[in-house]
């Protein structure tokens, strides 16, 4: 069957109806293919195992009624054109089933309607089901623009309750020191709230609002990491496995973004194999171009190639209504592509998928953080502003503790305060970028309108590049995300006073 030839079911009593049918489409110039039926199984059955574009019904049927063909077919797609065919019925008959879903009716001794009436339904079914799309389309981008409203505020106070956790837990792990009884269990809450917000990071990655930190990667690494946390997520039923190749370039990439393309790409697989089957993730390093690649390949059912072919286009989805957002290769790709790569889809009915990723070797060189040694006894004023106690807290009591001289604030208001009634000198501002009242940034402009060169750090449990109101972060102010790390927001504090 070619992609051009047109799928009629007609539902007639007699064959020879049926092959007049098909003569006349034909004459008209419309490559057709016919299946006949004549009951309601056989309507059923015809449905179910072929793609079916129209619907040509005899009206006189002494097997079943045309309005109850007409029902099944609605039932199996609302819009798959329904044309009534009659040696004789009356107007108020055909006028009821045109109310009820009918396209159009043509008496058996004026076929040479049939097919301009076949020819103009297809393509009003094809515009119907084009605007559905486009509907569908829309209302998924409304939900998931609602989504990541709520998951940037899900994202910031949850960072906050995390870099609190993980602050306290980092000055634990270091009073208690290695020969401590309760020293793997402070390092086990530091694990659990990084793991927290690689969490979080996810949510807002999927939710699109996530911006990249490209970061310098063992594809190994990760390939081996993801296989701890596939091995609890796929099942018993599912043998992983991982073939790794020696020595590969190491990439730059959004860590999280990558565990969350190989995670899509891994429950993708765990779909097409419900019975159990086998999963594997290979690295390798493609000697004629360079790249270094990951394949994640599955032994399940695998596509078909008009499947294949859509697979990374957004909301397209196999699963069902509720049971995918066809997101995930859609985003996979864009993740891939971000960072310089390929991503590509190889699949065959029964035979399985491969899908595989290939990213250019990254450029070595090394971090002009990594340049600026931190003095082993810092120094200066520092103003915190944070209107999280618990963060504030933490944050306050780490610079002290490394030799910094430290004034608090608990929001912008009282921060200029400090300054500008209390006379506060400070050497470098720490604040938040979402508080109530002001932001950050707009604290910021506002103190450097004094001082044009004051040295800022900015922290947050959530940014997508902007502040509230639309404010570009400053270009000399860099961003620090919660949760950190003690010795992250000591760097950062250095490199920019430094």
């Amino acid at each position: 069957m070619t992609s051009d030839e047109v799928r009629v079911l007609v539902v007639d009593d007699n064959d020879d109806d049926a092959v007049l049918i098909g003569h006349s489409l034909a004459r008209a110039g419309l490559p057709v293919r016919l299946t006949r039926a004549e009951t309601t199984e056989q309507v059923t059955a015809s449905l179910a195992q072929h793609r079916v574009d129209v619907v040509i019904c005899d009206y006189n049927l002494p097997g079943v009624r045309a309005v109850d063909v007409l029902a099944q077919v609605r039932e199996h797609d609302a819009d798959l054109p329904f044309v009534l065919v009659s040696g004789q019925v009356g107007e108020e008959t055909a006028a009821d089933l045109m109310r009820a879903g009918a396209r159009d009716f043509v008496l058996k001794d004026r076929l040479t309607r049939l097919a301009p009436a076949v020819q103009r339904e297809l393509h009003e079914s094809a515009e119907r089901r084009r605007h559905r799309r486009i509907e569908e389309q829309l209302r998924q981008a409304e939900r998931l623009d609602s989504l990541g409203q709520l998951a940037g505020g899900i994202a910031h106070d949850f960072n906050n309750i995390l870099a609190v956790i993980a602050g306290y837990a980092t000055m634990l792990t270091e009073e208690l020191g290695p020969g401590h009884a309760s020293h793997a269990d402070a390092l086990a809450i530091e694990q659990a709230a990084a793991r927290g917000s690689g969490l979080t990071r996810q949510l807002l990655i999927f939710s699109g609002l996530e911006p990249s930190r490209p970061e310098l990667l063992d594809l190994n690494v990760v390939a081996t990491d993801m296989q701890r946390v596939l091995n609890r997520t796929l099942g018993e039923d599912i043998e992983l496995t991982t073939m790794l190749s020696l020595n590969l370039p190491r990439i730059t990439i959004d860590r999280s973004k990558l565990e969350q393309v190989i995670m899509n790409a891994a429950l993708n697989a765990r779909a097409a194999m419900p019975s159990g089957g086998r999963l594997t993730l290979s690295t390798e390093l493609i000697r004629e171009t360079g790249q270094v690649c990951l394949s994640i390949v599955d032994n399940g059912c695998g596509m078909p190639p008009e499947v294949a072919a859509r697979a990374f286009e957004p909301f397209f989805t196999t699963k069902g209504r509720g049971r995918g957002t066809g997101l995930g290769l859609a985003t996979a790709y864009g993740v891939v592509s971000d960072a310089g790569g390929s991503i590509t889809l190889d699949s065959r009915p029964d035979e399985g998928t491969t899908l595989r990723i290939c990213l250019p070797p990254a450029e070595i060189a090394a971090p002009a953080s990594t340049l600026v040694k931190r003095p082993a006894a810092p120094s200066g004023r520092v103003l915190v502003v944070e209107d999280e106690d618990g963060v504030r807290d933490i944050v306050c009591r780490i610079l002290r503790r490394a030799g910094y001289e430290v004034h608090a604030a608990a929001d912008p208001a009282e921060a200029l305060r400090l300054v500008r009634e209390d006379h506060l000198h400070m050497d470098v501002l720490v604040t938040d970028v979402i508080m109530p009242g002001m932001s950050g940034t707009q604290l910021a402009a506002e103190l450097r309108r004094a001082r044009p060169a004051l040295p800022v750090l900015f922290m947050s449990g959530y940014t997508s590049g902007s502040a509230p109101g639309g404010e570009e972060l400053p270009a000399d102010a860099p961003l620090l995300h919660k949760p950190f790390q003690a010795e992250n927001l000591l760097n950062a504090l250095h490199a920019v006073l430094a």
